[in-house]
């Protein structure tokens, strides 16, 4: 039952510490996803790594974005240094960065990242399979899910209990690089979540409440109230989110969730009880109001922040506006200095500084003419004064009482160190003992110099020294002290390694993750100068076209794709009908068209059983292939007896050489990389594997995948759960402050998808991308008309086999606002 706290800088891990964590996960300067945190370099990460296994507390790194190939040897040199300074574990979201890490530091225990989107039991034990001790769960599951994840598997479970939420599935996110460049995979998002839209109608109305612009904040997570719940559904690991908040957030909130834990114990069976204190406490760090919505499995309005997404603070009372002067009722004590945030009714936001300039009247009422202007509404305390930073071990709480035994040896003399658990460790001194003349060595001064333990991790609690008028000099009794603390430290530092080291976990042998088909033979390629895939009817280089309905099949046929990408993430309410996926092999085997159906990016927990069902049917249907966006489906694939070839989609998130090839070892018959991948990375894959690469090259990208939906929230009932579906009436989109339209569409699981404002156009460069080593060009046509899809198609397909030229790329441009992605700029 560990609690982790965040730590950003030194002073918030030392706070973390002395509040309780019995972990604390951190960053180093680069490879991590908090890009913009103060985060550790290697002698920093060094030391708090030693100050914290002398506490037995666990230290974990992020290494938990994508990497690049021209990073790998970077990161080798990185993830050799933190085994070196004994970090006890990474977290991680690449397969890249685990698969290194067990060849050059197998000794760090490897976390799978939240960024890896494990919402299932089996994506659970797939990375158990690989060797991950620990998985770090999505936060949109419910209790219910959580609880069953955690009693059917072997690794750790770690969940987030509080702090700031994504609105998009972590992982599946490309809203902030494609719009700005900057990647919450390379752990720079820019957060254009917390700002404003309109949400608008066919008509092109803004169908939102005045002032509620913020429609896909999400409030913060706050679990307090489950933490019995959760402990006893048998979580491990307690997330608290925050590595770039301050100092006294991570002192508060971990110091409350430190009290609440140990009262949890012995009493797991029990509803948890929270003291008024605990939810003061929680309520003065940063918050953006808090959420229990993904827990309850109640998704709706409730979780957003439509009116202000930043930090709402701790509601302290009421302003009332009278006769030209603003009064602020206050139910508790208001420091000068803080800065106060009125939210009026109608939604709007006014700050005002707490200073000299309010006339109290009585206690508790306030009055003042702020330049500001009158706000009626509740009164939050947005921030306090600032506070005097920390002094580093002088004034640290939380250290071990030690008890020291003076002996005289023969010859000389030692000193023995005792902790209540019972460890000690001696350390000796060639000093003899002489008899004092006149003044002899008190014992007060003895304990004066023992005690001066102030920069370390222990306090003196008592004590025994030989009896008699002897002398014990100063010089000798820091000697003794100083070595016998270093002593102390090594001996708890080694126990905390020697028990971490019985945490480790074996990776099993990747060939369980295989298919039957794939166990049979090594390759289902033949050489790429040949660019033909085995027993299909698929020749390389191909266009194809992914589309969710049976008249995209046919537009896309009669265009002459190469290739149907059918089902997955189908960008309308309604659920297929069982027999749709016959139908779609029936008029590819028509056409002489290769046929691949594809998983959605996401499923949880309580929907696995549906959609084996869903995936049986897709089997039946015997299509050429079937693509994966998540990993557990080769378990799912294998359990079905499925005999055709797989193909890794976008989902996964293959960024590198190094992950492709783990796909590749598994005997995937193609690869979707990252969509965040330029041409040039893409090219540098194509030459170090042997499977063809898939690429998008036309149509809208998906922004984001979110469990909660903007149009159930504002124009359904407010609730997920028996929306009336007005997405089947209309088309809804959100657009920006700059008038950008970003589609918004919905799934059979009624989960929110946004499109890109721009269509993405890649024709101008057919043979450039087909120079540069792609074998199979993409074209997203879903929620595409069939004339304008069987057009698209035809244009690249006549491109590709030469029969018309690639159209200038100035002009391909200047017909219509196109995007071309990320194949020539980069991301941060």
């Amino acid at each position: 039952m560990e609690l982790l706290a965040p730590a950003g800088t030194m002073e918030n891990f030392i706070a973390g510490l002395e509040a309780g964590a019995d972990a604390i996960y951190l960053g180093g300067k680069g490879f991590n996803a908090r890009a913009h945190a103060a985060n550790f370099d290697i002698d920093e990460l060094a030391e708090a790594i030693r100050l914290a296994h002398i506490l037995d507390v666990s230290v974990y790194v992020t290494v938990n974005i994508l990497i690049g190939d021209r990073e790998m040897k970077d990161l080798t040199s990185y993830l050799k240094d933190l085994e070196r300074i004994g970090v006890d574990a990474i977290i991680v979201q690449d397969l890249a960065v685990a698969k290194l890490a067990q060849q050059v530091a197998p000794n760090l225990h490897l976390h799978g990242s939240t960024q890896m989107t494990a919402t299932t039991l089996d994506a659970v034990r797939f990375y158990e399979k690989l060797g991950f001790t620990r998985v770090v769960l999505g936060r949109e599951l419910s209790l219910d899910e959580i609880r069953h994840i955690c009693k059917n598997c072997k690794v750790e479970i770690e969940i987030f209990v509080h702090g700031a939420l994504c609105v998009c599935y972590s992982g599946q996110c490309l809203m902030s690089s494609f719009i700005g460049g900057r990647s919450g995979n390379r752990g720079a998002c820019a957060q254009p979540c917390r700002l404003p839209y309109e949400l608008i109608d066919e008509s092109g109305k803004n169908v939102l409440p005045p002032n509620e612009n913020y429609v896909l904040s999400l409030k913060d997570l706050n679990y307090s109230a489950f933490m019995n719940e959760l402990v006893e559904a048998g979580v491990a690991s307690f997330k608290v989110e925050g590595r770039m908040k301050k100092v006294s957030y991570v002192r508060q909130v971990i110091g409350t969730y430190r009290d609440i834990l140990n009262r949890a114990k012995g009493h797991e069976h029990e509803p948890t009880k929270l003291t008024k204190h605990d939810t003061l406490a929680l309520e003065s760090g940063f918050n953006r109001g808090f959420s229990t919505s993904y827990l309850e499995h109640q998704v709706g309005r409730q979780m957003i922040t439509a009116v202000a997404p930043n930090n709402q603070g701790k509601p302290v009372g009421k302003a009332v506006h009278k006769k030209g002067k603003l009064e602020l009722l206050l139910q508790e004590t208001v420091e000068h200095g803080s800065l106060l945030k009125v939210i009026q009714k109608a939604g709007s936001v006014v700050y005002y500084e707490f200073d000299s300039s309010w006339k109290q009247i009585k206690e508790g009422h306030y009055v003042g003419t702020p330049e500001e202007g009158m706000a009626d509404g509740t009164v939050y305390v947005a921030s306090a004064p600032k506070q005097q930073k920390s002094r580093g071990l002088q004034e640290f709480t939380r250290k071990y009482p030690v008890y020291a035994y003076l002996q005289m040896e023969n010859p000389g003399v030692s000193l023995t160190l005792l902790l209540e658990n019972g460890m000690t460790v001696t350390v000796d001194h060639e000093y003899v003992p002489k008899i004092a003349d006149h003044n002899p060595t008190s014992i007060e001064k003895v304990q004066d110099q023992l005690s001066r333990l102030g920069n370390t991790l222990f306090a003196l609690s008592g004590v025994n020294m030989p009896e008699g008028p002897y002398l014990w000099p100063a010089s000798v009794l820091n000697d003794l002290r100083r070595r016998g603390v270093e002593a102390l430290e090594a001996e708890l530092i080694e126990y905390h390694r020697t028990e971490w080291a019985k945490r480790s976990a074996e990776p099993s042998d990747y060939s369980e993750l295989q298919a039957k088909s794939q166990l049979e033979v090594k390759s289902q390629l033949q050489t790429k100068s040949q660019l033909e895939v085995q027993n299909s009817n698929l020749s390389l280089p191909a266009i194809s076209a992914r589309v969710d309905e049976l008249d995209g099949v046919r537009a896309a046929i009669a265009g002459g794709a190469h290739k149907i990408v059918f089902g997955g993430d189908r960008l309308q309410r309604t659920p297929y009908q069982a027999d749709v996926y016959a139908q779609v092999v029936e008029l590819c085997r028509k056409g002489q068209v290769y046929c691949t159906f594809t998983i959605p990016r996401v499923i949880k927990d309580d929907e696995v059983e549906t959609y084996l069902t869903t995936l049986q049917a897709m089997i039946g249907a015997k299509p050429d292939a079937i693509g994966i966006h998540v990993p557990q489906a080769l378990i799912w694939l294998n359990d079905l007896g499925f005999t055709g070839h797989i193909e890794c989609d976008t989902g996964l998130n293959i960024f590198n050489t190094h992950s492709a090839q783990f796909w590749e070892g598994l005997q995937v018959s193609a690869i979707a990389p990252s969509q965040e991948m330029t041409l040039t990375q893409i090219s540098e894959l194509t030459r170090h594997i042997h499977t063809p690469i898939e690429t998008m090259v036309h149509g809208r990208t998906e922004m984001m995948i979110s469990e909660y939906c903007a149009i159930a929230s504002f124009v359904g009932t407010g609730q997920k759960e028996n929306c009336p579906a007005p997405c089947l009436k209309q088309h809804y989109a959100l657009k920006d402050r700059k008038g950008e339209l970003f589609l918004l569409r919905t799934d059979p699981y009624c989960r929110m998808h946004i499109m890109n404002s721009h269509e993405m156009d890649m024709k101008a460069y057919v043979p450039e991308l087909v120079q540069k080593g792609i074998s199979i060009l993409r074209i997203d046509g879903r929620q595409v008309g069939s004339k304008q899809l069987e057009r698209t198609v035809r244009d690249y397909v006549d491109i590709l086999e030469q029969r018309k030229p690639a159209p200038p790329k100035q002009q391909d441009a200047m017909e219509a606002p196109i995007t071309r992605g990320h194949y020539f700029r980069g991301i941060l």
